[in-house]
């Protein structure tokens, strides 16, 4: 690991060199090796330190802590070697030709707004600069959106894999019968083992998926060339379908339960909305609690999956759900969509029962041959939507 002095610590942190002899005198920073130097990876530990100071910690107590051996902090284990500061953001601007505004505009977009000092870490600098070259076609809206879509899915999803790594590994070896110590070794242990699977896991990941979305993307794009360019004959467009599932009692029983069941319950409903929609080409869009919203293709798969869902949700989670399904343009942005084909399915789905799927007319129309049955609900006047809606009520057809 390298090794820097008390004045490189400081300025790698960064902080003034009287917090480092500071959190040095205090014996939070372990004694300097003979040359004089400190582990780079103590950066982290006065990085740490000062987030403790922000929450109102006392620093007298942690250093208690660690000289009775009741705290530790190994940060070195699973966060990476600290990098450098290269140049502040009006000296990268200035040689990228861009504007340091748009620059601290996208670092704050990738949730990393600038520090107080202005200066820019070296990998975040070569990023930025990738960023704009690379995308050198897109205005600085797009830019930003951008920055944004990319900075909000990659901190979710670490945060996220930190709340599960707290409640599957580490509050399971609190239950241990192990010292304190032992405990703490045991679990910055699995913290190193998870920091690598992530590490690979998540590019891996990417890779995969961008295999099968760009192959999806190049069919829509060719399509429609090809038609525009007469080299095939404009054929009738499927709209895409929007559904939106729904647990009824979901707020009662997360108070007669508690939240921790509530939560428990939402995790269970995610593992079976993903199986049961892309058994049928659907995509989750986004979870909302006490329901998910999805995407499909083709409306009679939709309602298909919609009668899945219906069925193993309650088998799942023992909580009724019901199914509202609409048919039409949307808008696709950021892994989104929006309009009011969307706006009428989720009042669609307000509007059904517990155990029901209901589809609108448009739906129904787009729906194929589905092995699907419809009862007309009639024409319903939806919160929020300013036309009556012509409902249908979907069951499976008889064998």
């Amino acid at each position: 690991m390298p090794k820097v002095s008390a004045q490189e610590l400081a300025e790698l942190v960064p902080c003034s060199l009287e917090y480092v002899v500071r959190l040095e005198d205090l014996g939070i920073l372990g004694p300097r090796e003979d040359d004089g130097l400190f582990p780079s990876s103590d950066v982290h530990v006065v990085r740490l330190m000062a987030a403790f100071q922000g929450a109102g910690i006392s620093l007298e107590d942690v250093a208690r802590g660690m000289a009775g051996g009741d705290l530790s902090f190994p940060l070195g284990l699973f966060l990476p070697d600290p990098v450098g500061m290269s140049a502040t953001y009006e000296e990268l601007a200035a040689g990228l030709g861009r504007s340091p505004e748009l620059l601290r505009r996208l670092s704050r977009k990738v949730g990393l707004p600038p520090p107080p000092d202005d200066r820019v870490r070296a990998e975040d600098a070569e990023m930025l600069s990738l960023v704009l070259s690379k995308l050198d076609l897109a205005n600085e809206d797009e830019l930003s959106r951008f920055a944004r879509l990319y900075g909000g899915t990659v901190q979710r999803l670490v945060v996220s894999a930190l709340q599960f790594f707290d409640q599957a590994v580490r509050r399971r070896v609190e239950t241990f019968e192990l010292s304190n110590e032992e405990k703490d070794s045991l679990v910055y242990e699995k913290a190193a083992g998870f920091t690598e699977l992530v590490s690979s896991l998540v590019p891996w990941l990417q890779r995969r998926h961008r295999e099968h979305a760009v192959v999806e993307y190049l069919v829509a794009v060719t399509e429609g060339f090809m038609e525009e360019r007469g080299l095939t004959p404009r054929q009738p467009r499927q709209p895409p379908a929007i559904a939106f599932l729904d647990l009824t009692g979901y707020t009662t029983l997360a108070e007669e339960r508690g939240d921790r069941a509530a939560a428990e319950l939402a995790a269970d409903l995610a593992s079976v909305v993903q199986e049961a929609a892309q058994t049928h080409g659907g995509r989750p869009v986004k979870w909302l609690g006490d329901g998910v919203m999805f995407h499909f293709t083709d409306p009679g798969r939709a309602i298909l999956s919609g009668l899945d869902l219906v069925e193993q949700t309650e088998n799942a989670v023992s909580v009724p759900a019901r199914i509202g399904i609409n048919a039409g343009a949307v808008i696709a942005q950021e892994g989104d969509y929006f309009g009011s084909t969307v706006n009428i399915a989720a009042r669609i789905a307000d509007y059904a029962r517990p155990h029901e799927v209901l589809v609108s007319e448009e739906a129904r129309r787009s729906a194929g041959g589905a092995d699907v049955e419809f009862e007309l609900i009639g024409e319903v006047s939806l919160k929020g939507v300013s036309r009556s809606v012509r409902l249908h009520k979907a069951t499976r057809a008889p064998n």
